[in-house]
């Protein structure tokens, strides 16, 4: 198969969990398939290049190489939302200028095309190019989970997602609760496929894992340079820095657990809004057991945070899968998940593989925290229940299998000129 990709992120640019997932599936699709993507350029990178069998194309804009040179842009930041908004539809424009000009003989075979921010070039591709179209959902933060009456730029994007999904062939999505979700808002849930993922820490876990020794030596590094005592326990939180991910409920179950866990100090990974976390932290009078990364973090540092950790709290209020979970599950730490991620992470229900809380009851949350850090035997179930999950339960091998089956089932469907 010839597959085109549409998607914002693709190394080195990844500050997200669709960054990590293309990373995951690109090289192994590309084993025995022609597979090209279409991603977004900083300005600093090449406009096209072949990666680990892939042909990564990234067309320039010069206004947003311009601005980005001079400072990292935040989309919870209305300004950056739309400016970042402006970037991927223009690069849509871009991404169908190239397949239009490769001429019909040299187009893919199928586009698939991730997430309703990439909906111009989706629509292109099947109005105008009359390509298969399979529409990946990654976050339906923007149409379906939008807050109600939520106007501008998101508005637009979930009508257009809407308009995307009627054209579509397939829509590809990482749960049931997604798949449940979109059906409920009307889509037509035959044509949505669940294809799960796998975990974040797959390769490493393949290859024996880290060097713990060094790892920890590491992690003590770390602890000492964000002021954290030897004796201190550390609660972590990856994620951005937005009301989606459950932070504001977590800060205000902080009070509670300090209280209770006088030693604790919650450490928070990610980049978004930053100033707001600061603001409730000095107004609870909690800066003594608050640290923050002061931005995203990535690669070995990030396993750095989580050796450090001793559970790991993510409150999230939707989640379409969340990677931050199969990453601390795999170095086994005790996980709290909010109410948004899939229950496909509760495992077992004997023997849990993760703690569930409600993302927005800052109570629930003390609660599961502090009962939590006050059983030792309990974090110690959790953990292993959690790292034995990942490891039997979820493959990037099979995520690629079973996603590379739905663009077959696609294609097949041209052939034989039969559609659902």
């Amino acid at each position: 198969m010839k597959i085109a990709h549409i998607i914002n992120q693709f190394p080195p640019n990844v500050t997200a969990g669709l960054g990590r997932y293309i990373a995951e599936i690109a090289p192994r699709m590309a084993e025995g398939h022609r597979l090209s993507v279409f991603t977004l350029n900083d300005g600093r990178l090449p406009a096209v290049e072949r990666a680990g069998g892939v042909t990564v194309h990234r067309p320039r804009g010069r206004i947003f190489a311009a601005i980005s040179r001079r400072r990292r842009l935040n989309r919870t930041r209305r300004l950056d939302f739309a400016l970042l908004t402006l970037n991927v539809v223009t690069s849509n424009w871009r991404y169908f200028l190239r397949l239009l000009s490769t001429g019909r003989k040299a187009r893919p075979d199928l586009v698939a095309v991730h997430d309703s921010t990439n909906f111009l070039a989706g629509l292109l591709c099947h109005h105008l190019l009359r390509l298969p179209v399979v529409f990946h959902v990654h976050t339906t933060e923007y149409g379906v989970n939008r807050r109600h009456g939520t106007a501008g730029a998101k508005g637009l994007l979930a009508a257009v997602e809407r308009w995307l999904a009627r054209v579509a062939r397939r829509i590809v999505v990482p749960t049931p609760e997604v798949r449940d979700q979109l059906a409920a808002a009307g889509w037509d849930r035959s044509s949505i496929e669940v294809v799960c993922l796998g975990g974040t820490f797959e390769r490493l876990l393949a290859a024996g894992g880290p060097d713990t020794q060094a790892l920890r030596a590491r992690a003590g590094g770390l602890r000492a340079r964000l002021g954290i005592g030897p004796g201190d326990t550390v609660l972590l939180f990856v994620g951005r820095i937005e009301r989606q991910k459950g932070i504001y409920p977590l800060l205000a179950a902080m009070p509670q657990i300090t209280a209770a866990v006088p030693g604790l100090r919650l450490v928070i990974v990610g980049e978004g809004d930053e100033d707001g976390v600061w603001r409730i932290v000095t107004g609870a009078g909690l800066a003594g057991h608050v640290r923050t990364s002061g931005g995203w973090v990535g690669g070995e540092e990030l396993l750095e945070y989580y050796e450090m950790a001793d559970a790991c709290v993510f409150p999230s209020l939707f989640e379409p899968f969340g990677l931050v979970a199969t990453e601390a599950m795999a170095m086994g730490k005790p996980t709290i998940l909010g109410h948004g991620f899939s229950r496909i992470f509760l495992g077992d229900p004997a023997r849990p593989a993760a703690r569930f809380v409600r993302g927005d009851d800052s109570d629930d949350i003390a609660r599961a925290v502090i009962e939590l850090m006050e059983d030792p035997a309990a974090r110690e179930s959790l953990a292993a229940e959690g790292e034995r999950f990942v490891r039997k339960q979820l493959s990037w091998d099979r995520t690629v299998e079973e996603t590379l089956a739905v663009y077959r089932g696609v294609l097949d469907e041209d052939r034989t000129g039969t559609r659902r």
